[in-house]
């Protein structure tokens, strides 16, 4: 019975006027044309605290960022013929807390070291393996929630007593 009355507490979230809510689920985004890439992050996420909105256009990842604060954005190494650098560096805001997760065919270190060099969070390979998939997002969403350093620093050079480091 404490059990079952435990769990219930866990899957209400109580406002402040006491009153039980569903919480909210968590968004992330999916830059990918890809259709199997979003019916398995769909069928994974299924039951957990996150949902998952597609965005198959800059102008839908450009909107999902704005509407969200510290968002995690799963992007297709490949997302609209684009090089993934270019893609990585147009989704990263300073100003923001935004984790990228590379979706590619391959994974290397050296995929992974230049990833996270330009300010990525990890890179996800196919084909998906769902703990690896909720591992990697329960890390992200933490990292873009917690006041800890920003993964990338600003690229334009520091001024210390008038010199360029």
């Amino acid at each position: 019975m404490n059990r079952t009355i435990s769990a219930v507490r866990n899957w209400f979230r109580l406002s402040p006027a006491g009153r039980g809510q569903f919480p909210a689920p968590v968004p992330i985004l999916l830059a990918s044309q890809r259709d199997d890439d979003y019916r398995t992050l769909q069928s994974f996420l299924h039951g957990t605290k996150w949902s998952v909105e597609r965005a198959l256009s800059w102008n839908e990842v450009s909107s999902f960022c704005e509407r969200h604060l510290n968002p995690v954005v799963l992007v297709d190494r490949c997302f609209q013929g684009t090089d993934w650098q270019s893609t990585v560096a147009s989704i990263l805001d300073p100003a923001a807390r935004r984790c990228v997760i590379l979706l590619s065919d391959v994974s290397d270190p050296y995929l992974w070291n230049e990833l996270v060099r330009q300010g990525g969070f990890d890179v996800l390979a196919r084909p998906f393996e769902r703990p690896e998939v909720l591992r990697i997002l329960a890390f992200a969403q933490r990292h873009s929630t917690a006041d800890w350093p920003s993964l990338h620093a600003p690229r334009q050079h520091q001024r210390l007593a008038g010199k360029s480091r």
